[in-house]
Formats: C-alpha cells, structure tokens, sequence
C-alpha cells in the first residue's frame, strides 16, 4: 500500500512537470498584446493628459509586465481615472482598464480592470516610475 502511495505521488508530480500552470505560454512574445492605448479621461483635470498609443514588443513588455507585478488592494475603491488603458490582442480582443498614475515619482499607480470594477491593483513606485518614463517618451 506505500509504495503504491509512493508511485502515485511520483505520478502526480510528472504530470504536473509535464503541464505548464494555466496562462503561462512557451513563447511569450505571442501573449504579448500588439497594441496598448492610453485614452485621457476628459473629465481629469488635475494633471495635463495626453493619448498614447503604445506598439513597440519592448515597450508593451514593460506594460504588461507592471500589470503581472501589480498587487491586489483589499477595501473599497474611491478613485479617479487619469486613464483608459485599452490592450489589443493581435486576434483583435480588447481587456480594459481604468489606469492612474500621475507625474508624482513618490506615487504607486492604480490599475482597475473592467471587468470587475470592485478590484484595484496598485503598481509600485519602482514600476510606475517605469510607466511615468514610457509615457513621457511618448508626449515629448
């Protein structure tokens, strides 16, 4: 009876070596998006805006890998949106997120998907100050 234990256990942890974790993918590059945009909120007023439109791998890298590194905020959110973060697939699908970040480098930025608008997810000062750096290459 324990080595038949034995054998399962060994089983289970093959198939497990065998099969990525659900949304990991062998090339990444293909998971990448092809398109990030950055749509002001017109109804922002406390900083300057400017649309973006972001397609460069590189840069889309450092995006999506900000969003993969932002932690969950527990509590209710009271927020303002700076921006509408639209990731386009290359199939053409669309996830959006209501995105705010400021010129203030002390600052985190928050990120709320929409399709569940109940959940943020604060980026870290060292990541946001990342995104503040690739959105300003963009408004120069």
């Amino acid at each position: 009876m324990k080595k038949a234990g034995i054998l399962l256990g060994l089983f289970a942890v093959l198939l497990a070596a065998c099969n990525p974790p659900n949304g990991t993918n062998s090339n990444p590059k293909e998971a990448l998006p092809s398109l990030v945009t950055l749509t002001c909120n017109p109804n922002f007023t406390i900083e300057a805006c400017v649309d973006v439109e972001i397609e460069d791998p590189v840069e889309i890298g450092i995006v999506i890998e900000a969003i993969n590194k932002a932690e969950r905020i527990s509590g209710i959110l009271d927020y303002s949106v700076e921006y509408k973060m639209n990731l386009t697939d290359a199939d053409g699908s669309i996830t959006m997120y209501d995105f705010s970040i400021g010129k203030d480098p002390k600052q985190s930025a928050l990120l709320v998907n929409h399709e569940d608008t109940h959940v943020g997810y604060r980026i870290s000062i060292e990541d946001a100050n990342q995104l503040r750096k690739l959105i300003q290459s963009h408004t120069d």
